[in-house]
């Protein structure tokens, strides 16, 4: 019987066991993690800091998932490297896993930048579940918590911490917020919507390293400015996590290199998520990992019965709270395309779309969801909307 191994237990795993087992009832499913609990969303990861939810609540699939799917599932497994002579892969397990085919679904990895003073006490990352819960007790015997890096994870951090009685400061050597998903404009709105929770923002601030002797204290740019602080938090983006297929001789780019099927350099062996790239393509979002993840299943299974088309990159978030939409091109580089705005600073509302040749092909939707669906909806359907371009945010 043909055995399927699957590195890792993030959105894209999952997802390729629902369409492994939806397709195929009898082949042999192992899901190795060097995690300790089940699966669970990583947003999730924001809600229990904040207390919104508990452990239970936060992990989206229970052991009895699992078992339900007849997947044995390895917790607290990591493998470091894979055999693909003898296709086995090699982990701290005694029992080493063989496969016939494989799907490496590793996701991401906390990009740390070299700051001075890293191995202090109450310096933190986040992207597992025991993070957010470090994180959180942390946060109840702190005065002051510094969030170095002005991403989404950062934001959204500062706002948990915020709901437990924390006092966050969000600095970002950039000088606007989320410079990927919004423009000037639109991070000048976000901005002041997220001080108007009580978060301070700094922008422009490089951070240097972390003082204090044993215990953190703070920050220090290059310029020589302190901030105070008992908790720092480092969230300064991901990077995917390369190191398996580095150490097994799987070509490599800024994350595992697949073609159209999914499949790496090596063959029988497949990637998905967060870490591979397809045609120089990556994107760390939901939709590219589900994407990939279906077309390495279904060719896993029946090898050439799927490939992949590409996605329309899409943030679709909520950010402190506020809802927030970026979808296709936001950041038009030539005369070409055509930008209509609507801004609302007092309201929290600031809508973009971006056309060529009157067609919409892409958008910002900040404090609307309605705007965000209407956007959407026309990019999917690449209608001229010539006559409606100018009434485009009337609705709102």
């Amino acid at each position: 019987m043909t055995r399927v191994g699957i590195i890792g237990n993030g959105v894209a795993a999952t997802t390729a066991v629902r369409e492994i087992r939806n397709r195929d009832k009898e082949i042999e499913i192992d899901v190795f993690t060097d995690e300790r609990h089940p699966y669970y969303p990583r947003p999730n990861l924001i809600d229990l800091v904040a207390n919104k939810k508990t452990i239970k609540e936060t992990i989206r699939y229970d052991l009895d998932w699992y078992e339900k799917n007849e997947v044995d599932l390895m917790l607290s497994t990591p493998v470091f490297q894979i055999d693909t002579e003898t296709k086995t892969l090699i982990s701290t397990s005694k029992d080493h896993g063989q496969y016939d085919k494989l799907l490496i679904a590793v996701g991401c990895r906390p990009f740390v930048p070299p700051f001075e003073g890293l191995h202090k006490n109450n310096v933190h990352v986040i992207r597992t579940l025991d993070d957010a819960l470090d994180i959180r007790d942390a946060v109840q015997g702190a005065g002051r918590e510094i969030i170095v890096g002005g991403g989404i994870l950062g934001i959204e951090l500062a706002a948990a911490m915020k709901e437990i009685g924390g006092d966050p400061i969000v600095v970002d050597n950039d000088n606007i917020l989320l410079p990927i998903q919004l423009d000037d404009q639109g991070s000048k709105v976000l901005t002041k919507q997220i001080e108007k929770k009580g978060i301070q923002v700094l922008s422009g601030f490089e951070c240097r390293g972390i003082t204090g002797e044993e215990d953190a204290t703070g920050i220090v740019s290059k310029q020589g400015d302190e901030i105070k602080g008992d908790l720092v938090v480092i969230a300064t983006g991901v990077r995917s996590n390369t190191i398996i297929a580095k150490n097994s001789g799987i070509k490599v780019n800024k994350a595992i290199v697949a073609d159209e099927y999914m499949q790496t350099s090596v063959e029988g062996i497949f990637a998905a998520g967060d870490c591979m790239e397809y045609n120089n393509q990556w994107f760390g979002i939901i939709p590219w990992a589900t994407a990939t993840a279906r077309v390495a299943a279904q060719n896993m299974l029946d090898f050439g019965s799927a490939k992949f088309e590409g996605i329309t990159p899409s943030n679709q978030l909520q950010v402190a709270g506020i809802d927030l939409t970026s979808i296709g091109v936001v950041h038009p580089d030539s005369p070409e395309y055509e930008s209509i705005v609507s801004v609302d600073m007092e309201k929290g509302k600031y809508f973009k779309a971006v056309l060529k040749d009157n067609v919409l092909v892409g958008g910002i939707a900040l404090g609307s969801r309605k705007i965000a669906l209407k956007l959407r909806s026309l990019i999917v359907k690449g209608e001229n909307i010539a006559d409606i371009k100018q009434t485009l945010f009337d609705d709102e």
